[in-house]
């Protein structure tokens, strides 16, 4: 109806323009012009951005079969469109194709178990000898966690444990099993040693190794602690509540669980989701490259890291030819590498004392500080408390002369009041909106 009125006041000298017409029918400019261009479409263009809308969409079914079924978020397609495809799509076009295709990115998941078994205070919790200093050499940090991932119907929780090299990457040892025990944490522990064990002892000849992870009540059993201690490991615990002092672990699991939580949870029974587990973190350290390890899978890069040889021809595009050689790499280091060790073991055996130091004057001041915000808290409870049973007192001796007045109406009154809207015209009645509060 608006297009025919446009088009006899165009027909007719001196009639109304199109904007003065669509003003008139409160119809925007934008949308007329948008639904003129559906309906005429002279050239195909509609068509032609279906046609371009289904192709991106394709291109993003196939990345997310080659990233194994990870849905990526949006900025992860724009860069994979560009790498694979070399096609250059805005962010809020993949949204809303997002949205076309029902998909949604695979984020990481909370761990609600987390934290719920931790040492209690901070002067009686082993120091902190990593201190975030995660990259001083392959095998000389061993970061370990435990996570809990779920399985089947009715998401049955169990539990994975790994030592992981915060260096190479390279996942070490782990175990999965239904609880979340110190038998879990020394499982993982004994599939290390009898796998990397050698090369282990071989770093602690030259080398402090550090085992380190969060305050959790199995790692910091007196049974796991001795034998860390007798094996020769130096222990670490995070600070507590501090995820960043153990970050690089939070990290993998985070990524763990968001490449294959969903899958797992599809596994029928507890046998099946740990093979895939299991699977999962064998093919992580020999079939995951990446671009902070130069390319590399964890296990090539240890390779690289402690002999020198570079497992590739190239060097992401540059050839191996006309690069340094591991072994001459390796005599530019050693010239330095006795003195700078012998002052980094010094340097960190003097930063443990110091932060394994404390002020006890600080610590009960902090502790009083903690306590007096838990006392405070109640007592605004409690005050809270107080001012809500007097308001809700006297709304109960409301109701009680409320009774009193329906018991002297007629039945006619009665009769009336049996429509809600009707109590509002007695304000003996007016309690009711008082109960809101309840609400």
């Amino acid at each position: 109806m608006v297009d025919s009125f446009i088009n006899k006041q165009k027909a007719c000298s001196g009639g109304y323009n199109t904007s003065q017409c669509l003003r008139m029918f409160g119809v925007s400019d934008s949308g007329y012009y948008a639904w003129k261009g559906r309906r005429e479409d002279i050239f195909g263009k509609q068509a032609e951005k279906k046609a371009e809308r289904d192709a991106i969409k394709e291109l993003m079914r196939r990345i997310i079969i080659a990233r194994n079924g990870v849905v990526p978020g949006k900025r992860t397609f724009r860069v994979e469109l560009f790498r694979r495809f070399g096609r250059t799509v805005n962010t809020k076009k993949i949204a809303a194709l997002m949205a076309e295709m029902n998909i949604k990115a695979q984020m990481p998941h909370k761990d609600a178990y987390k934290h719920q078994a931790s040492h209690s205070h901070v002067c009686a919790a082993p120091a902190n000898a990593v201190n975030q200093n995660f990259f001083i050499g392959p095998r000389r940090v061993i970061l370990s966690d435990i996570t809990y991932l779920y399985y089947g119907e009715y998401r049955t929780p169990f539990y994975l444990c790994v030592f992981r090299d915060a260096y190479t990457r390279e996942n070490l040892g782990w175990s999965i099993g239904k609880y979340m025990s110190l038998r879990l944490v020394e499982e993982a522990y004994r599939l290390m040693m009898q796998h990397h064990g050698d090369e282990l002892t071989e770093v602690m000849k030259a080398n402090e190794v550090y085992v380190h992870h969060d305050q959790g009540s199995q790692y910091l059993a007196t049974s796991f602690t001795d034998l860390l201690h007798d094996d020769g490991f130096v222990q670490s615990v995070s600070a507590r509540g501090n995820s960043q002092d153990n970050a690089p672990m939070e990290s993998f699991f985070g990524r763990l669980k968001t490449a294959i939580l969903d899958m797992v949870a599809m596994c029928r029974d507890f046998s099946s989701a740990k093979q895939l587990v299991d699977g999962y973190l064998k093919a992580y350290n020999s079939e995951h490259y990446q671009y902070d390890l130069a390319g590399l899978t964890p296990e090539e890069f240890c390779q690289y890291a402690t002999t020198g040889v570079y497992p590739l021809d190239n060097y992401f595009g540059v050839p191996a030819s006309v690069m340094m050689t591991g072994g001459d790499l390796k005599k530019v280091r050693r010239r330095y590498a006795d003195e700078e060790a012998a002052a980094r073991r010094e340097a960190s055996k003097k930063k443990r004392e110091e932060k394994r130091l404390v002020n006890p004057e600080k610590v009960i001041i902090r502790d009083q500080r903690i306590l007096k915000a838990v006392i405070d808290k109640w007592k605004d409870k409690e005050t809270t408390a107080s001012n809500q049973i007097a308001k809700m007192q006297a709304v109960l001796e409301k109701t009680k002369s409320a009774l009193e007045f329906i018991r002297t109406l007629t039945e006619e009154k009665l009769s009336e009041l049996r429509e809600p809207l009707a109590w509002r015209r007695y304000t003996e009645l007016s309690y009711v909106f008082l109960m809101n509060e309840l609400f």
